[in-house]
């Protein structure tokens, strides 16, 4: 065990805490993909859309202040896995390939002895499109009609009730000689938003019951055809928390598997988003084209009996955290942790603490979609690459173009007005902490048709 987690198993038991899970501790690792950190818990009043999140909180400990440090999939998945800054890992829209001389979280953990097994449906985690999941002996993808999958997804769904079938599967399968590491993708909140019959029942609305919202919705809007306005976000809103539900609903089983297999207590459960979403907000449709706080706060808690108190901890955290958390928890040393990676285990972060997160851009072929839909939309609006610091509620974000802007995200947490020009010497201070943002790069790797499809039904244009 590191000193970290010794440290913090000590004071718990010193503290009253319940004996902690035997050494080493099974781990799982639950991903909501996009799953904005206001609709988990009690987030504006919508606690009946979480209730299996909140069930954690009350038993873990929840990190309100987590940052994603990118606004999609691959490359916050890549640093979660890696603990590197999209900067650092290079897997973004513009070279979206894991390298191979890049050693992911599970190969350093499956040589500490662990079993590891991941159970998705998300195609930017495929071996296909980014290679992040190498290190897993198990490697149980859904996706569409495949000879190669496991499982294959159903009508209106994303794949995650195929996901807990395969996850139970392989725990009524496995010897329970070696301790475990599962990483788990649930989609059920992406595009398209079409939330199930059960969701509908117990949320009624005047909606139809098969109301739904889709991708090309979203690049409608984005591209100006649907003015903001106009739309009526009631219903956009009920829809997205529809899917977040399913997704929380589909967290709810997984504790309930750990529970009949009598997990529960020796497994460290935690819990978060990738990305948040734009729901209209900036002007703006899903989750591309900046590093706004609804697309970069996400939801955390660790359930870990014995290692954390239950309780709130409100200290920046930034999801490349998991990383060294994971090995600590694991005891797996590295020669050298990531400087961007501190285990949720050791000393809270300092209040002072910077938290980064960058986006390299629209892949080219989204902008053409977007021009094409609506020609007299500026695009250019769209191209640039972002980076942003956040220390305390001040947030400083520079664009590729040439744009700086700076917030005050605790006086405007919707980050309306820009104080740059009032606060110069935080600007300065601000842009030390700045990774140098990539350039412009019309050149994208090649997508084959059947991954193309796989990513253009989640709205992704390659």
């Amino acid at each position: 065990m590191w000193p970290a987690l010794a440290a913090v198993a000590l004071a718990a038991a010193l503290a009253g805490c319940s004996p902690g899970p035997p050494e080493p501790p099974n781990i799982i690792l639950v991903v909501l993909d996009t799953v904005r950190d206001d609709y988990a818990g009690d987030g504006q009043g919508r606690k009946d859309i979480t209730p299996n999140y909140e069930r954690l909180v009350s038993q873990g400990t929840e990190f309100t202040h987590a940052w994603s440090v990118a606004p999609w999939t691959a490359p916050s998945h890549v640093s979660m896995l890696t603990g590197l800054l999209p900067s650092e890992h290079g897997c973004t829209t513009k070279h979206w390939r894991l390298d191979a001389d890049i050693t992911t979280m599970a190969e350093i953990i499956s040589e500490s002895g662990y079993e590891t097994a991941a159970f998705y449906s998300n195609p930017w985690l495929t071996d296909g499109m980014t290679g992040m999941m190498r290190g897993f002996e198990i490697n149980a993808v859904v996706g569409p009609n495949d000879e190669r999958q496991i499982g294959l997804l159903t009508s209106r769904a994303q794949g995650g009730p195929e996901s807990v079938r395969n996850i139970s599967r392989w725990l009524s399968l496995r010897s329970g000689e070696r301790p475990f590491f599962m990483f788990v993708n649930f989609l059920e909140a992406h595009l398209p938003y079409a939330p199930p019959p059960v969701y509908r029942d117990a949320h009624p609305s005047a909606l139809p019951a098969d109301d739904q919202v889709v991708n090309e919705w979203a690049h409608e809007f984005n591209a100006g055809l649907h003015p903001a306005e106009e739309v009526d976000w009631n219903r956009v809103n009920y829809l997205y928390a529809g899917d977040v539900f399913m997704s929380d609903r589909l967290l709810g089983s997984l504790l309930d598997l750990l529970e009949e297999h009598g997990l529960d207590e020796n497994t460290v459960v935690i819990v978060t988003s990738d990305h948040g979403e734009n729901l209209g907000d900036h002007g703006l449709a899903e989750h591309q084209f900046g590093v706004f706080e609804t697309l970069l706060s996400v939801p955390l808690v660790v359930r870990a009996p014995g290692l954390l108190a239950p309780g709130e901890r409100n200290d920046p955290v930034m999801l490349t955290d998991l990383f060294a958390t994971v090995l600590d928890l694991a005891g797996a040393e590295v020669e050298v942790l990531p400087q961007h990676s501190r285990s949720l285990f050791g000393e809270p972060s300092p209040a002072d603490r910077p938290i980064i997160a960058e986006y390299a851009g629209p892949t080219p072929r989204l902008l053409e979609k977007i021009g094409g839909l609506n020609p007299e939309r500026d695009i250019e609006q769209l191209r640039p690459a972002y980076g942003t610091v956040r220390i305390g509620d001040l947030r400083l974000t520079a664009g590729s173009d040439g744009t700086v802007v700076l917030h005050d995200v605790g006086a405007d947490p919707g980050q309306t007005r820009d104080i740059a020009t009032d606060r110069p010497d935080a600007v300065d201070a601000l842009m030390q902490h700045l990774p140098m943002l990539a350039g412009d790069s019309e050149e994208t790797p090649a997508v084959d048709e059947r991954m193309r499809e796989w990513l253009e039904s989640l709205g992704y244009v390659m």
